[in-house]
């Protein structure tokens, strides 16, 4: 069969300074078999409706693809750079002999934009960002091992950590990684509201609880609650009630800059991806199934230059050994569940054959 591209071998931008190439036979063998499924399902004498049908499959999987290309390109982009503008150049210390080595970006940084600590401005240090990574590749590792054990699956776990390192890992440790992945990337997402600045007052809390469910306006132990509340706030003095005012003033302007740092980290991140057209042409994709021992998809993304972590001085971050493995087992979790290309035959997987025929 004719190799089947994403149509943008003739939109590349202009400057290509860092070019990602990934080949992916496991999942171009699972595309071969999807193949063979529908054709036996659906025998047709004719090789060129055969032809045909085979090349919807391949161009619903690449459409699949191109939904994610803008996502994928600002995780790489992050990954392979950007990341430095967050967290600056963290290394870490290996081993007894102390070897200093740097640790890798997660691609996660981007969500803690606004969020870090500046001379007018509290937050997090550069070290309390990568400890918070750490902990939570460390909180999903623990969860990970605990539901292994229960279920007397500790080989799945492994296969998690090497997928895609040899051609005996499943599809099935694939979709783990993708579903994982967007489990942190959701948590994530919203990041930035977890600062100090958008915590509400007790009493703001109770009256969004009753707004949302109107039902706890007529629960004794909640009226009793909010009626507390509320003559606690008439009971303040004047003097009391402009320091309030004060405080929120200071917080609202707080609120504002973590959000607009927030967007133009987002904004400046597509943009560094987008031509002089305005699109974004870097990611292309071909597809070789002619027979299952030869089936592979390659995967061709072209960034502009990323930032050089090395213009910021190293500094090391304390993490114990086991937050470390956490660190890095987010970052693996990144590099294999965020792959447009995983994302794209996971999906095609299973409503190829429900949409196309």
């Amino acid at each position: 069969m004719p190799t089947a591209r994403a149509g943008q071998e003739n939109r590349q931008p202009a400057e290509v300074t860092l070019r990602i190439r990934r080949e992916w036979p496991q999942l171009a063998r699972e595309l071969f078999e999807l193949e063979q499924e529908i054709l036996a399902a659906h025998p047709l004498a004719n090789e060129q409706a055969k032809h045909e049908q085979l090349e919807r499959v391949r161009s619903s999987i690449l459409e699949c693809c191109r939904a994610y290309e803008k996502q994928y390109e600002a995780y790489e982009l992050v990954r392979r750079g950007r990341a430095s503008e967050i967290v600056g150049n963290p290394h870490y210390r290996r081993g007894n002999e102390g070897t200093a080595l740097p640790l890798p970006y997660t691609g996660l940084e981007g969500y803690y934009a606004g969020s870090e600590e500046l001379p007018d401005r509290p937050g997090l240090t550069k070290e309390q960002i990568i400890e918070e990574e750490a902990t939570i590749g460390l909180e999903l590792m623990r969860k990970i091992k605990k539901h292994c054990i229960a279920s007397y699956s500790w080989s799945s776990f492994t296969r998690l950590q090497r997928a895609d390192e040899d051609e005996a890992t499943s599809l099935e440790s694939l979709t783990d990684l993708y579903l994982l992945w967007t489990v942190v990337v959701r948590r994530l997402s919203q990041r930035v509201y977890k600062n100090e600045e958008y915590q509400v007052s007790p009493l703001e809390r109770l009256e969004g609880m009753i707004r949302k469910d109107p039902r706890l306006a007529r629960d004794s132990s909640i009226q009793a609650e909010y009626t507390r509340l509320v003559d606690e706030e008439r009971q303040l003095s004047r003097e009391q009630r402009q320091e309030e005012h004060a405080k929120e003033l200071a917080r609202a302007a707080v609120m504002r800059s973590r959000l607009q740092e927030f967007t133009k980290f987002r904004e400046a991140t597509y943009a560094h991806l987008r031509d002089s057209t305005g699109i974004f042409p870097h990611i292309d994709y071909c597809i070789e199934d002619r027979e299952l021992a030869s089936a592979s998809i390659v995967e061709t993304l072209c960034l502009p230059k990323p930032g050089d972590r090395n213009a910021s001085s190293p500094y090391f971050v304390n993490l114990t050994p086991e937050q470390l493995e956490g660190y890095l087992f987010l970052a693996h979790l990144g590099e294999k569940g965020g792959d447009s290309l995983t994302r794209s035959l996971l999906l095609a997987k299973g409503d190829v054959a429900v949409h196309l025929l």
